[in-house]
């Protein structure tokens, strides 16, 4: 699966693939809330969804049965087992009442275990639970050294949980409550480094890494202030500083509200970052660190790459699909989708699944 890790392309691929995200829209029948997942594919131009009982946000695929995917609510007890080769819902996930899914998971490297971000509503401390992968049966948890924690990712040949952790609202300086990007031990669960923001006032979200271990991760405002203040991006290359961008201002100031996706192009040591709220999607330098150029957009959202690399990914507006060239990161003409009815946060793209 591609996702907001690095879009590096598969080897192999020779298709496309397909894309995968969540929408909801008001039933016109009913005038409730209806939720969806959907699929798009690329190669054949076919789309489809499955019904879902919530809004989904993150997506984790069996790295070995390739038709099994897990998708979490952001902030809720949503979370269920699909089946991405029949489109199906096989099976919920819950955890306990003072508890709440928040937004992603990650299964290891063979399969047998599922890690999924989690937060104690009670004391707010975040927790990474782990769960058998077969049975989804609860086996174990371990703190994620912050609060309110969202995006996980499993690095160093899946022995290192990497963990974004939002913090408390702003005023709370009680231990862990600064927002970080934490590596934890994902066998031993000791916390092996923590990176923290230069500034209290960002909500750490979504991170990818790459190959090498460089790191993006980008923000939303803090809890506690006006959701019109400004995201971010920060990046360490090469065990570095981690450094948010404050530089060109005429950009960074359109970075307003959430900078929800990001996709690192990992040949040019690019990344790209979207930020709904100010219409924008920046590109970046990740090794000089600097501003590279923007897109105009409606509400960009999910990014992620096709199978073959051959293009990105960007989702927009209401459900709108564009291709963009890796080497221009310009959309290409007549590659675009406008009514895929994807709306969620985040797309994805399917590797193959079998039979």
């Amino acid at each position: 699966m591609v996702g907001a890790a690095a879009c590096g392309r598969r080897p192999g691929a020779s298709r496309k693939g397909t894309i995968l995200g969540p929408g909801r829209f008001i039933d016109t029948d009913t005038g409730k809330m209806s939720f969806v997942l959907c699929l798009f594919d690329l190669d054949r131009d076919e789309a489809r969804t499955m019904p879902m009982e919530f809004f989904g946000h993150g997506l984790a695929q069996h790295p070995v049965d390739r038709h099994r995917g897990v998708i979490f609510e952001k902030k809720g007890p949503g979370c269920c087992e699909v089946d991405l080769r029949d489109g199906r819902v096989t099976r919920p996930l819950t955890t306990p009442k003072h508890r709440a899914f928040y937004g992603h998971g990650a299964f290891s490297r063979d399969g047998s275990l599922l890690f999924a971000t989690e937060n104690n509503l009670e004391t707010g401390n975040g927790l990474i639970c782990i769960r058998d992968a077969k049975t989804y049966q609860e086996i174990g948890d371990f703190p994620t050294h912050g609060k309110g924690p969202h995006d996980c990712h499993l690095v160093d040949e899946g022995r290192t949980l990497v963990i974004t952790n939002g913090g408390g609202v702003l005023n709370d300086t009680g231990p862990d409550a600064a927002p970080s990007v934490t590596f934890v031990d994902a066998r031993s669960t000791k916390l092996l480094e923590r990176l923290t923001f230069d500034t209290p006032r960002i909500n750490a979200g979504h991170l990818a890494t790459t190959a090498s271990n460089d790191l993006v991760a980008i923000s939303a405002p803090r809890d506690g202030l006006s959701p019109t203040e400004r995201g971010g991006v920060t990046i360490r290359t090469r065990g570095g500083p981690f450094v948010t961008m404050t530089e060109p201002e005429a950009i960074v100031s359109r970075m307003v509200g959430e900078s929800l996706s990001l996709c690192i192009v990992e040949e040019r040591a690019v990344v790209g970052v979207t930020n709904p709220d100010g219409n924008i999607v920046t590109f970046w330098d990740m090794a000089e660190k600097r501003f590279l150029k923007k897109l105009d957009l409606p509400a960009p959202r999910g990014f992620t790459r096709t199978l073959d690399g051959s293009y990105l990914v960007l989702s927009y507006g209401a459900g709108g699909l564009t291709l963009l060239s890796p080497e221009t990161l310009d959309p290409v003409p007549l590659l675009r989708v406008p009514k895929s009815k994807l709306s969620g946060s985040h797309v994805f793209t399917l590797e193959p699944t079998k039979a």
